[in-house]
């Protein structure tokens, strides 16, 4: 008896299931990724637990809020990274968003959808740099980096212990690059994948 009252109670959880929602009345959205329209939603699967590269909680450092200051970059969450991604999917073309992290991580995670991969030795590298900042919009004049047509970019990493995408930023900063054009993802892909939201391939 005691089994079949069990049995009852999961076949009524399932029945009754509700959608898991991004936010209330909002449970997707048709992207484009790669030239292939995707689903972003999160998980729908409600026994779905984050992924065990992530259970770890002796990584890194904790970031600040923000870690720029005097710069004015702006640290941003899920909600405004998904509000990227459908901007960028509607042909918006001055907003890219960038993986900072190894290639290793983003093959065992995945990346959130549209992104580009971006390390720091791309703008470290000489024989990276000029290709790498022709990708988000800035072109050289004489010796001198022109930033007119810099793109905004959100850049994240494995989350918010992790260095990676800190480190760009300052870099970028360095560079030149305009504080107001750079997002910072602190959550990451951990805050990314714990909230069961898609993810791609690293191709």
């Amino acid at each position: 008896m005691k089994y079949l009252l069990t049995l009852l109670l999961l076949l009524s959880n399932l029945v009754v299931a509700k959608d898991v929602l991004i936010q209330k009345d909002f449970k997707d959205l048709n992207i484009v990724h790669k030239g292939k329209v995707i689903d972003l939603q999160r998980n729908q699967d409600r026994s779905a637990q984050i992924m065990e590269f992530y259970r770890d909680t002796w990584r890194g450092k904790i970031q600040p809020l923000h870690p720029f200051k005097p710069h004015p970059v702006e640290t941003v969450a899920e909600l405004e990274v998904i509000n990227y991604i459908e901007q960028i999917s509607q042909g918006d073309d001055t907003i890219v968003i960038v993986d900072t992290r190894p290639s290793s991580a983003m093959l065992i995670t995945g990346m959130i959808p549209t992104a580009i991969h971006m390390e720091y030795k791309d703008l470290v590298l000489a024989t990276n740099l000029q290709k790498t900042f022709a990708t988000i919009g800035v072109t050289k004049n004489g010796k001198d980096w022109n930033f007119d047509n810099a793109k905004t970019l959100v850049l994240y990493c494995n989350g918010f212990w992790c260095g990676k995408s800190p480190k760009l930023i300052r870099k970028l900063l360095k560079k030149g690059y305009p504080a107001e054009k750079l997002k910072y993802y602190r959550g990451g892909m951990q805050a990314w994948r714990s909230v069961g939201l898609t993810t791609v391939e690293h191709q």
